[in-house]
């Protein structure tokens, strides 16, 4: 008895110091844990490394097929650029950090699960959002350090000019993204939580968000609903507003318009995943269904 008592003060008194810097440091050491086990098979980093080159390559092959050239009229008439390879290549990069963000955050509870671990997680003294928040620093890390490799092999095997003036104005775009996707991983892990095996709903929710983002294409090409439902998706203001600073630097004017759509829309997406987020996971707990495959 005196032993548990002992054991239960001990747990009180790191719930009570509990602040933002434990917080963190949980986070933290989350995403170290998973980085650790990704080194642990080299074919995966092979794989990491390679991946952004072999995403590329279809896109660049069949623009030039269709082009025939390396600039396209219609494209310029649409967006105000005819150099398709920059507006495919910057924006198709994008598309490595939104599966990230959404696959690897949103199933990070599932993967937990899945090797036995998910109950001591929640019983850490931490919030239950850490537990998501630390494997969105990880998949932060993982998704822009595959831009980073598609943008270094445009440059060099494509010949895509990069604005050095927008880089900064991009990584803050980048970080208003990732406010903004973070809602929607939010909700992926609810339907994780609840769903168990929820990649089908997770796959069809990363399908429509990059269907209707200007990634590859402009949105005018898209029929009108699907407009709509682009103009209300954050992923759509950021790899509008991304591309632009890569591509014109301080002289795009769409940039002050990017970030507000964002703000806006980060608010929203994240108060809403939040609060799916916390009221899911009680509802999951008090049914005892942590550990239920």
């Amino acid at each position: 008895m005196t032993g548990n008592s002992e054991e239960d003060g001990i747990h009180e008194r790191m719930m009570a110091r509990r602040n933002i810097v434990t917080e963190l440091r949980a986070a933290s050491a989350i995403a170290v844990k998973q980085w650790r086990v990704e080194f642990a098979y080299p074919l995966t980093v092979l794989w990491f490394v390679l991946l952004p080159v072999m995403w590329m390559l279809p896109y660049f092959i069949t623009g030039v097929a269709l082009t025939g050239a390396m600039q396209s009229p219609a494209l310029e008439a649409s967006v105000g650029t005819s150099d398709w390879v920059s507006y495919v290549s910057i924006g198709t990069a994008y598309m490595g950090l939104t599966l990230s963000m959404i696959w690897g955050t949103g199933h990070a509870l599932r993967r937990e699960q899945n090797v036995g671990t998910l109950e001591t997680l929640m019983a850490m003294p931490v919030r239950r959002g850490t537990l998501v928040w630390g494997s969105m620093l990880h998949e932060l890390q993982h998704g822009g350090l595959g831009v980073v490799l598609q943008l270094v092999a445009s440059v060099f095997l494509f010949g895509v000019s990069l604005n050095a003036w927008g880089v900064l104005p991009a990584l803050a775009i980048v970080a208003l993204s990732v406010i903004g996707l973070q809602g929607i991983a939010f909700a992926v892990a609810c339907i994780v939580l609840v769903a168990k095996r929820g990649w089908m709903l997770t796959e069809v929710l990363g399908d429509i968000m990059i269907l209707v983002a200007p990634m590859a294409y402009p949105i005018a090409v898209l029929p009108p609903v699907l407009q709509y439902i682009s103009v209300a998706s954050p992923l759509t203001w950021s790899v509008e507003g991304f591309r632009g600073c890569l591509m014109y630097g301080l002289a795009y004017e769409g940039l002050l318009r990017a970030v507000m759509a964002l703000v806006i829309l980060d608010t929203v997406y994240l108060t809403i995943g939040v609060l799916m987020f916390m009221a899911t996971e009680r509802w999951v707990r008090k049914r005892g269904a942590l550990a239920q495959f």
